[in-house]
């Protein structure tokens, strides 16, 4: 597993704006792509969000499944590379076709192996699965098949999450204009 890789000069703040511009932008591309998703699978928590207007804009149903990775949602926390993933009988029962996983970021791909491998075993030969995160890090061995910003070197506050602690500078992040497909 690569490691994050941060340059700490400060951190990327997301908007509310480009946070619902980016997950329609992943629904979009993903459509033309691969053909419409049956479903979208958010990555609890941070893909909850993005997750959830990418299905309202593909109008499919949402399912969710929990992955835990870090130890502290605390900047500049490295990942450990163990991912404990939940995907209970009731979303592992209803899988079927092309479903989307969505995640807020890619920070390693430790967490979309995990969900992927977890949602492949339950659900079969069948299911045809295509992973989306809004960000990806630099350091990320993975790349999900769509991201909007890619080779991020720094922090990303999203706008589900608190606010940035004190003597940290942000930036905001580009207007998303395009989807990295890879």
């Amino acid at each position: 597993m690569t490691g994050r890789i941060f340059d700490r000069a400060f951190a990327w703040q997301m908007s509310q704006t480009q946070a619902d511009a980016a997950a329609e932008l992943l629904a979009g591309t993903a459509a033309r792509l691969f053909g419409q998703p049956d479903q979208v699978i958010a990555i609890a928590g941070g893909g909850i969000a993005p997750g959830a207007a990418a299905a309202r804009r593909l109008r499919v149903p949402l399912l969710t499944v929990r992955a835990q990775h870090n130890p502290t949602s605390a900047l500049y926390t490295q990942a450990t590379g163990k991912v404990r993933c939940v995907l209970d009988e009731a979303v592992a029962s209803s899988l079927h076709g092309r479903v989307l996983v969505v995640d807020d970021i890619c920070g390693t791909g430790a967490t979309f192996d995990a969900v992927t491998s977890a949602v492949t075993e339950a659900a079969g030969p069948g299911v045809r699965l295509h992973t989306a995160a809004l960000c990806r890090n630099a350091g990320a061995a993975a790349r999900p098949a769509i991201t909007i910003w890619d080779e991020l070197r720094e922090w990303v506050i999203f706008p589900w999450e608190a606010a940035s602690p004190p003597g940290i500078t942000t930036r905001p992040l580009p207007a998303p204009v395009r989807a990295h497909t890879g």
